[in-house]
């Protein structure tokens, strides 16, 4: 089998005593899980079923939030997103709370609040976006795989070095 853990997603909420950490791990059969190399980090969209088919990692935060609308039957004011509290979102955030989306920032780990959006009613949770992890986007999406939801993620490089280190071991960053 192929095998994906984080054996403490969450730290930083351990070290400073706070909820919300969890060990996770994901098995599937041999050679059908992403393996992200030296990518540290993805752009990540996630969801339930029901809005599995109106997400998509290339059209904007609102096409997003306003298709996930549609799919459930809400207005965007009632779309809940959540997002890593970040600078690096800064711009999602806004574009987002522009949109009319509910967002709720989070500090840390966002394989769990992943796993909510994909679950639907029990946490109020409808799209995660944003950058985290790259092996916590292979965890949350072998999860979100079993609860019949989607999880749209790119690779994202934080430098031009890493780039390269990413296209000279065979992977498109734009895909």
């Amino acid at each position: 089998v192929d095998v994906a853990v984080d054996p403490l997603e969450g730290t930083r909420l351990t070290a400073l005593g706070q909820p919300n950490a969890i060990a996770v791990i994901a098995l599937a059969e041999r050679g059908t899980m992403f393996f992200p190399g030296a990518a540290v980090y993805m752009d990540k969209i996630a969801c339930g079923p029901e809005a599995a088919e109106a997400i998509d990692i290339d059209a904007t935060p609102t096409e997003n939030v306003r298709g996930v609308a549609e799919a459930l039957g809400k207005t965007p004011r009632d779309v809940t997103v959540i997002v890593l509290e970040r600078e690096r979102h800064d711009a999602l955030i806004a574009e987002l709370r522009e949109a009319g989306a509910r967002v709720n920032l989070i500090r840390d780990g966002d394989v769990a609040p992943a796993i909510a959006a994909a679950h639907g009613g029990i946490a109020e949770v409808d799209l995660l976006m944003g950058v985290g992890g790259t092996p916590e986007g292979v965890i949350a999406a072998a999860a979100i795989k079993c609860l019949g939801g989607a999880l749209q993620g790119r690779l994202w490089p934080r430098d031009d070095g890493e780039r390269q280190q990413l296209v000279d071991a065979g992977y498109d960053p734009d895909r």
